[in-house]
């Protein structure tokens, strides 16, 4: 597994992290729901678990308790949140390691209808690995959740 130390936000002042920033301080649109599903609850919609599952199909080197949370959902989930980057919706997610939180998370973007994700693992220390190969915006939204 190919694990890099998360970027301190002081070092990123790219446009991209203040455009997250921006994103990530807006409301929901008004139509959106106060409160999206947890993730594990998400995931009972079949397009949904299609797209979360490819994240990782093949993929070598998980964390044990990342492949116990892909197996039977054990993990410490929070409410989902309805997020609108320059006019295109997602939904976002973050669940972390059982009595582990602290940095141990994994935080799941999805399209508005939950046909493709992207993810960011991040683990102890800093370490962090993308998947779903998200483009710049798509990063940015997840390292910026990774920040707060």
């Amino acid at each position: 597994m190919r694990e890099e130390p998360l970027p301190p936000f002081r070092q990123r002042t790219g446009l991209a992290a203040i455009v997250a920033l921006l994103l990530l301080t807006q409301p929901a649109p008004a139509n959106a729901a106060a409160d999206l599903p947890y993730l594990f609850q998400g995931l009972k919609d079949p397009t949904f678990n299609r797209a979360f599952a490819a994240l990782f199909k093949n993929k070598k080197d998980l964390a044990p308790w990342l492949r116990r949370y892909l197996e039977n959902r054990d993990g410490v989930d929070t409410p989902g949140r309805a997020i609108d980057a320059s006019g295109t919706p997602y939904e976002l997610y973050a669940v972390c390691e059982p009595h582990n939180c602290g940095g141990n998370f994994i935080y799941v973007l999805f399209s508005s209808l939950g046909g493709r994700g992207w993810a960011l693992f991040t683990k102890d220390g800093g370490n962090y690995r993308f998947f779903g190969t998200p483009d710049p915006q798509q990063r940015a939204l997840l390292t910026a959740a990774a920040r707060e």
